[in-house]
């Protein structure tokens, strides 16, 4: 896949997809994380990437993986630091990342109970 990276629609695209993942996921103090904590900041900004991503093309897993370091690029000139060593350490494990992702999550199905149920009243004849 090639990419014109300094075309105005891709701008608007890494843009768009920035500012939807950083304004549902504070990455302040992203480096201050600890590693497991780090491995969910990332599993959630792959998340909203994906799902930001969806809105506009439809990419295959292998075009996601060439368009992070694109990205991650693009946020660097940005100034968006923080996101752009998400993304680079999500480009690193995207392996791990990706699988959890995919894995499908248990569905904990509750009973159905009867609502319907009459009350019995309690028996008066004691003796």
């Amino acid at each position: 896949m090639k990419i014109n990276v300094n075309h105005p629609s891709f701008i608007s695209f890494v843009e768009t997809v920035t500012k939807n993942v950083l304004s549902n996921i504070p990455l302040e103090n992203y480096f201050n994380l600890s590693q497991e904590k780090k491995l969910g900041v990332q599993y959630m900004v792959f998340k909203f990437l994906k799902s930001s991503v969806k809105v506009r093309a439809k990419l295959t897993d292998n075009e996601l993986k060439s368009l992070l370091p694109q990205l991650c690029k693009k946020n660097e000139e940005f100034e968006n630091y923080e996101f752009s060593a998400v993304l680079n350490d999500i480009l690193n494990n995207y392996d791990s990342v990706s699988e959890f992702t995919n894995t499908p999550k248990r569905v904990v199905k509750t009973p159905k109970t009867d609502k319907t149920v009459r009350k019995v009243k309690p028996n008066n004849d004691q003796k």
